[in-house]
């Protein structure tokens, strides 16, 4: 079982690994210091074969995409596991001809946050681009964090909309943008339900024992 995120970039492609990692890090140590932590973690990228025959080093400096046969692998230093990251066009290869576009039709009729969605949707288009980051069952606290502030910090650096309805968080909560993501992910305080409430405050607890 995995949960994932979609980012759909709306003003810009033109982001770097160095970009993500720096903004990635920046929202996970904040993150750990409103908890408590002051112990900063770093994060780490390679690029992987889907078949797993070779792995690539990339450069702070290389544009933020890879081969349609890689994925994005993101660790931390020190902890066991990661989240994979992968590309894809809006327009992918399960395109309904008579509806190309069912996905961001979608966001919109589900859109309950989000001012100008529309207008935005348009702009999407033009760049037909999605970025989904993945998190497999029986990972670390600290990785299920993690890949969700990957995600809202792609959509910061982009101006893209995150959306998710695998129970990555409550689907009520998506589609967002990453202000308010920012602002109540991974939240037991402000979680829409008693199941991701209880959930992230174990993984909070279980960080609080992998890095302390």
């Amino acid at each position: 079982m995995s949960t994932s995120i979609d980012i759909i970039p709306v003003d810009t492609l033109e982001i770097t690994f160095g970009d993500v990692l720096i903004e990635s890090e920046n929202q996970i140590n904040d993150f750990l210091r409103s908890i408590g932590i002051n112990k900063p973690v770093k994060l780490s990228v390679n690029l992987h074969n889907d078949n797993e025959s070779y792995v690539t080093s990339v450069r702070l400096s290389d544009n933020f995409e890879w081969k349609n046969n890689e994925y994005a692998w993101f660790t931390i230093d020190g902890i066991a596991g990661g989240t994979d990251g992968n590309h894809n066009t809006l327009i992918g290869d399960f395109v309904d001809p008579d509806n190309p576009w069912w996905l961001l039709e979608m966001l919109e009729s589900n859109n309950r946050k989000i001012t100008d969605i529309k207008q935005k949707l348009e702009k999407a288009k033009h760049l037909n681009r999605l970025w989904n980051f993945r998190r497999s069952a029986g990972q670390p606290g600290i990785i299920a964090l993690s890949y969700g502030l990957i995600s809202g910090s792609i959509a910061k650096l982009t101006n893209g909309i995150l959306w998710s309805n695998d129970g990555a968080w409550d689907t009520e909560f998506f589609p967002i943008e990453y202000p308010e993501f920012f602002k109540y992910y991974f939240r037991p305080e402000t979680a829409l339900t008693n199941d991701d409430a209880q959930w992230s405050k174990e993984c909070i607890d279980s960080i609080k024992e992998e890095l302390v």
